[in-house]
């Protein structure tokens, strides 16, 4: 096969990705144009490249029928490694990462919820980073706009994540329809090849022929190569040569829907049908199958007419030479005749038994009741696509199958579940509505209400489901629309004191359903904002969480992992980390076997609180820097900006503790850049500001911040003692001069209020800070409280207060204790900070404590002791990678700067040097 004409740049392009992931750079290819412009030819050149280079290839096409089917493409490039081979080969592949493609195919296929596409995404990445580690990785996708959504969105999700990765990624394309679906998302990270119409010259250079005849292809065509092609066939055929000028006057008459006509219409009949059929069955279709479906009884003879005509070659399948050419075929069917195909196909399909999408893939092409049991294969089909992330596809199948059987209410209630999906809440609402009237479960009623929130806001949906439950006697479908209420009236601040009110009848539920568990989740929450007796609170809380139930209640959905995380947070607000470390296990486990980076960062958040409650600061930076680097490429809905503001805020309190405010500046403004919307988690970074700017002595950039987060807080009538503003404009107020006891005075109120050893030990050293009389009291008082609190970090801070006042007070002896404790506790919690402030006010006393000096394993950042950690326990690169879901090249660096810093060989020395 000759050069392609005029497409040096783009086999440059070409060449310089793959040489480009041979170093380990993962690169992404988007080429992009109308039919026929010679994308295709450019992704065999590709191939052809990468097989010289000794590249693992991984292809597939995009097919216009198995858009509708989950997983297509991906399917294809897996399936097509695998199909090749026989036997113990065969067996060996699909033990490895073919294999668990596959698997996470298949599993995801049984799993229709949200949070599914998520963890099958992340499994289907590790595929890629699996195939990729003994050799460079070469994919390619053809005719792309034709893929379905669930693949388009792994290659989106792979775009986003190859940048440290032996992978090239080369995509073909038309232009994408709108600036917003998953090929423009591509686009984004993509070095984009737009391949231009040949000249004229080039088209010379092709053909061959008269100028003249040659000029009048290139009008015709375009420039188009492949179009340029199919007229010089159909000339050819009729007798024109290219070398008489006179033929350049018969080409204005010729276009290529009259050549593809002109073409077929040259066949035998068989031919034809044939070609019809392999049309409509796509280009994955059985030569058999296509052969019974056209019933033709001589499929060499038929096979052989049309690859002589240059319409289709031969393989493993039956495909045509090029998409348009299947786009003419089908064009010249006829809607009746393509209906009746399609209608053949799916009962072919369904007789062989065949996947539920394939089969619904020509139902909804087919007339209405082709198949005795269409609408439960339908409702199969679209249980897969949703799993796949595709409920448009799906809501499609579920309209047909309400089609195929209108009466059955469950039918269209999931309908209207999967209209929610897409957004379309008034066409949801309606079917919702119709399927609760004929099956009158508390579940639809409350998805009813969900679609009625989307049209018309929470404040409706408040008032149909209070009269739904007003109809209702006592019991569990009661209970469920109660769970649902609650969660509406959390979104409105208007609403808190109603809600709070019906939450607190719901106190003494056991937590033992996933109602009973949703309430007691909004309780503590509702308790930890109002401030209730954090005894009370931490019993909710231990109640919702029902020892790992509500965690696995949350699993199918983002949405309620966020409100698992919420009732976790107030049990540690409320001083119980003993159940939230279980818990936080139990969670890590689940998610490490099976999750997404977005579940994992919830569970880290989580840890990230624990850690930060207890005091350890090392642990906490590890685990923020390890959360913002897993979500770091996931789409800034809602729930992933809050888990970045909140991993945001503990980085920023570990760099802080290290001293280092300008890595927690730097933290802040990396957050700041994506300019997210308002909400909870955001509120909370205003204190994180105000210590920035204490720590700089501008008091007066502090109180503005503190002012921030009581005007926020107030907006939407919340004071935790958790997060408190206080602290940071007491701290403020007293740099500045101003009277500041009334404000520390309230703060120890609320602390105490709470009840928490935590907040009020704190508390009452905010208070005297601002008391000189009754200062070594309150810090005495302090200390004593903070004895039986989790955070050794708050006791330390408290210690090395105590320790300066008695110094003050002249009682030396009581004072080098205090701050030889306080000395420990802050280097066991990391506190670079308060460790110099403790040693300070130790040597106006005269002593001299140990030194302490950074060698060996102290000289580790937080992340690279957990790589470290990890290591020295003998798990391999790829092991750690998994569990701290970053890449294995993460991780490979991380311990070439270990094994440097500790002046190692290797990881056989790990162990020793850490011990």
């Amino acid at each position: 096969m000759r050069e392609p004409l005029e497409r040096d740049d783009e086999i440059a392009h070409i060449r310089e990705a793959l040489d480009a992931a041979t170093r380990g750079e993962g690169r992404v290819v988007v080429i992009e144009g109308r039919a026929g412009i010679g994308k295709t030819r450019l992704v065999h050149e590709c191939r052809e490249l990468a097989k010289q280079l000794g590249f693992g290839r991984l292809q597939a096409v995009g097919d216009a029928l198995e858009s509708a089917m989950a997983w297509g493409v991906v399917r294809q490039m897996v399936e097509r490694s695998v199909s090749r081979y026989s036997g113990e080969i065969r067996e060996k592949i699909l033990a490895g990462p073919s294999g668990a493609a596959l698997k996470a195919l298949d599993d995801a296929a049984h799993d229709p919820s949200e949070a599914e596409l998520a963890r099958t995404l992340h499994s289907l990445w590790w595929v890629a980073v699996d195939l990729s580690s003994t050799r460079p990785l070469l994919i390619t996708v053809d005719d792309a706009h034709w893929a379905d959504l669930s693949s388009l969105q792994f290659l989106v999700y792979l775009s986003r994540r190859i940048a440290d990765l032996p992978i090239a990624l080369v995509v073909a394309t038309r232009p994408p329809a709108d600036n917003f679906g998953p090929l423009a998302a591509l686009s984004v990270s993509a070095d984009r090849l737009l391949p231009r119409p040949l000249t004229t010259e080039a088209l010379g250079t092709l053909v061959g022929g008269h100028p003249e005849v040659i000029k009048a292809l290139h009008q015709a065509s375009g420039g188009n190569p492949f179009l340029s092609g199919v007229l010089v066939d159909e000339l050819a055929a009729i007798g024109l040569p290219l070398d008489d000028a006179d033929t350049a006057s018969k080409i204005g008459g010729l276009g290529p829907s009259t050549v593809f006509r002109a073409t077929l219409g040259r066949l035998p009949a068989d031919a034809v049908a044939l070609a019809n059929a392999i049309a409509v069955l796509g280009s994955h279709a059985d030569p058999w199958q296509s052969a019974a479906l056209a019933g033709v009884a001589d499929l060499p003879a038929a096979v052989e007419a049309l690859v002589t005509a240059n319409v289709i070659v031969t393989g493993e399948y039956l495909e045509f030479v090029h998409p348009v050419v299947r786009e003419a075929v089908l064009t010249g069917l006829g809607p009746i005749a393509r209906a009746s195909l399609h209608a053949r196909a799916a009962k072919a399909l369904w007789e062989s038994h065949a996947p539920a999408d394939r089969v619904a893939a020509h139902l909804v092409h087919a007339p209405k009741g082709t198949l005795p049991d269409a609408a439960d294969v339908l409702r199969r089909a679209a249980s897969t696509l949703l799993s796949a992330g595709d409920p448009q596809t799906a809501a499609a199948h579920l309209a047909r199958a309400v089609d195929e059987r209108p009466n059955d209410a469950a039918l269209r209630a999931e309908l209207g579940r999967a209209l929610l999906r897409t957004g379309d809440a008034v066409t949801a609402h309606r079917h919702l509505k119709a399927a609760a009237a004929g099956l009158p479960d508390a579940e639809l009623v409350a998805a009813a209400a969900s679609a009625t929130a989307a049209i018309e806001g929470p404040a409706a949906a408040i008032e149909e489901l209070t009269e739904a439950i007003a109809a209702r006697p006592d019991g569990e479908s009661r209970l469920h629309l109660e769970a649902r209420l609650a969660v509406f009236r959390s979104f409105l601040p208007d609403q808190r004191q109603v809600a709070s009110a019906h939450l607190s009848g719901y106190s003494d539920l056991a937590g033992s359903t996933p109602d009973e568990r949703t309430l007691l989740g909004l309780l503590a929450q509702m308790g930890r904002y109002e401030v209730w007796p954090h005894d009370e609170v931490a019993a909710t809380a231990t109640r919702a969480l029902a020892n790992g139930a509500y965690f696995d209640d949350a699993t199918g959905s983002t949405d309620a992992m966020v409100a698992w995380l919420v009732a976790l947070l107030a049990l540690m607000a409320a001083d119980g980390v003993d159940v939230a470390r279980r818990e936080i296990e139990r969670a890590r486990l689940k998610v490490r076997a099976h999750g997404s980076p977005v579940e994992f960062a919830m569970v880290t958040n989580a840890s990230q609180f624990l850690n930060w409650r207890c005091g350890n600061m090392q642990a906490v930076e590890a685990e923020a820097e390890g959360a913002l680097a897993a979500i770091a490429q996931e789409d800034p809905v809602s729930q992933v900006v809050g888990l970045r503001a909140t991993s945001t805020h503990f980085a920023a309190y570990a760099a802080l503790e290290r001293g280092d405010v300008d890595a927690a500046q730097t933290v802040i403004d990396a957050f700041d850049l994506a300019d997210a919307p308002p909400m909870m988690p955001t509120i909370w970074l205003h204190e994180v500001r105000g210590l920035i700017a204490l720590a700089r002595g501008d008091a007066a950039r502090a109180l503005d911040e503190a002012h921030r987060q009581r005007d926020a807080m107030a907006a939407v009538q919340v004071d935790p003692p958790t997060i408190p503003w206080r602290g940071v404009a007491v701290r403020a107020l007293l740099q500045l001069g101003e009277p500041a006891a009334e404000l520390a005075s309230e703060q120890l109120g609320i602390a105490r209020k709470w009840g928490a050893a935590t907040e009020v030990g704190a508390a009452l050293r905010l208070l005297a800070h601002t008391c000189g009389d009754s200062r070594l009291k309150l810090l005495t008082e302090s200390v004593s409280v903070l004895e039986g609190s989790p955070s050794r970090l708050e006791l330390a801070r408290s210690l090395v207060d105590l320790g300066e006042a008695l110094r003050v007070a002249r009682r030396r002896s009581d004072a080098r204790e205090q701050l030889h404790r306080a000395i420990d506790l802050a280097s066991a919690c990391g506190s670079a900070v308060l460790r110099t402030r403790a040693v300070e006010a130790l040597e106006a006393l005269g002593d001299r404590p140990r030194r302490q000096v950074v060698v060996g394993a102290e000289s580790l950042t937080a992340s690279e002791r957990r790589v470290a950690d990890l290591a020295a326990t003998g798990r391999a690169n790829r092991e750690i990678a998994q569990e701290l879901f970053v890449t294995p090249k993460t991780v490979e660096n991380h311990l070439g700067r270990i094994y440097t810093k500790l002046g190692i060989a290797g990881r056989r020395d790990l162990a020793r040097v850490l011990a």
